[in-house]
């Protein structure tokens, strides 16, 4: 079985919690191909670029650059560039939480749902943040190793390896910022919750007098979900969100049935 994962994110090709996923990987006898955004693509959701080509930059030996989106760079990177199926992909380490709603904005959770969709296990990984200003990026390194420790084994012990790696799952992961503080937290198997977005828009004017608009805010509360990944992140573990892509309604198919 191959050593080798396939990682991409959402934050770009300089993000530190891509390298701190690559530097853990390394440390772990783990061979990591990159292809991943030039520039950071939050909120590019799973939008690909069909309208104009797109370019590659090498930065070295199994690490590209795809100049477009996360979708884009998992696409070009499996189909064009690396060659081979990896054993596992990771999407990450995002800069701030993805929970409940938060996925179907995500870039992180769409490119890692782009190489579930090729055929390979995947996870989409976020460190969840509540000050920014105070965060320090040394914090990713915590992150990378406490995934790859504990929470990949955890998911391997319940699913069992060959399954998990014989048929392509998906997972959504979230880690607490309090790792920073003892380097380890609980880990709870959650499902998605709600986040209240609370609509918020900012409306300005710039120089020219003319008016623009900030999507969002300050928007970190959630709806009161027993034992979603909202509600356990609060209290201090990571998540494990199980993700099914099935969007068909089978009630209203079963109703058609009868």
């Amino acid at each position: 079985m191959t050593k080798k994962i396939f990682l991409t994110n959402d934050d770009g090709i300089y993000a530190a919690g891509l390298s701190a996923l690559e530097i853990s990987a390394s440390k772990r006898s783990l061979s990591c191909f990159v292809s991943a955004p030039l520039n950071e693509q939050s909120g590019a959701g799973h939008s690909i670029t069909l309208g104009e080509p797109l370019r590659v930059s090498k930065f070295a030996e199994n690490r590209f650059a795809v100049h477009g989106t996360p979708t884009d760079a998992v696409y070009i990177g499996i189909n064009a560039l690396m060659g081979e199926k990896p054993l596992f992909a990771i999407s990450g380490i995002n800069k701030g939480g993805n929970l409940g709603d938060d996925i179907t904005y995500s870039g992180t959770v769409s490119a890692a749902m782009e190489t579930f969709y090729h055929g390979i296990t995947s996870f989409a990984v976020s460190l969840y943040i509540t000050d920014f200003a105070a965060f320090k990026n040394e914090t990713f390194a915590l992150c990378a190793d406490f995934l790859f420790d504990e929470i990949i084994p955890e998911i391997e012990r319940v699913i069992g390896k060959s399954e998990l790696y014989g048929t392509p799952r998906l997972f959504n992961i979230n880690i607490p910022e309090t790792i920073a503080n003892s380097g380890k937290v609980p880990i709870k198997w959650a499902l998605f919750g709600k986040r209240l977005y609370g609509g918020d828009v900012v409306k300005r004017v710039d120089p020219r007098g003319k008016e623009y608009y900030w999507i969002g805010g300050d928007q970190l509360s959630f709806a009161d979900i027993a034992g979603s990944d909202c509600l356990e992140i609060q209290r201090g573990s990571a998540t494990i969100t199980p993700v099914s892509l099935d969007f068909t309604d089978y009630e209203i198919l079963n109703k058609i049935k009868v």
